[in-house]
């Protein structure tokens, strides 16, 4: 048995976030057995995956979209992907928080430890991020701005860092 350098843990007392945390977890563990059980019959799921996740995400983006008074101002957006149970439950650190930036790191990943507890390789681990980050790079494209995932957990960084730029308008 090789050992995970996966490091998720990050601490919290909230009921309410742990309640969240274990809620997301078991999503995210019938999407991984989904997916090993797919594997095993050699039936293609990865495509049909990132297009519902790119499908959720266009609806996801519609309705922040309608709470926000200027969609430009990702200090607008960062107030939608912040809630506090959310940054509670994801161990939510913003970096940076502007008109034209908002960036953030996420120390722990309810879905990541969904994935470990039952039993995913880090290999897995990692694909199965890659797979459900394909929902927020769908989510950003359709706000129009930019998304880096320079840094993630499930890769064994110290965090899950992502970074919401505006788009730059090219001139005629």
């Amino acid at each position: 048995m090789t050992l995970s350098k996966i490091n998720n843990d990050w601490p919290t007392d909230n009921f309410l976030a742990k309640l969240y945390r274990r809620t997301l977890a078991s999503a995210a563990q019938k999407n991984a057995l989904n997916a090993v059980e797919f594997e095993k019959r050699g039936i293609p799921y990865e495509e049909v995956y990132r297009t519902t996740s790119r499908q959720l995400a266009a609806e996801n983006a519609r309705n922040f979209r309608s709470r926000m008074s200027d969609p430009n101002d990702l200090r607008q957006w960062g107030e939608q992907m912040t809630p506090e149970l959310g940054r509670e439950a994801f161990g939510m650190e913003v970096l940076e928080c502007t008109e034209d930036c908002f960036a953030m790191d996420m120390h722990h990943c309810p879905h990541l430890q969904g994935w470990l507890d039952c039993g995913m390789s880090d290999e897995m681990c990692a694909k199965l991020c890659d797979l459900a980050m394909e929902g927020d790079f769908a989510m950003a494209r359709e706000m129009g701005y930019e998304l880096e995932n320079p840094m993630r957990l499930a890769n064994g960084d110290c965090a899950c860092r992502v970074i919401y730029r505006r788009k730059k308008q090219t001139e005629e």
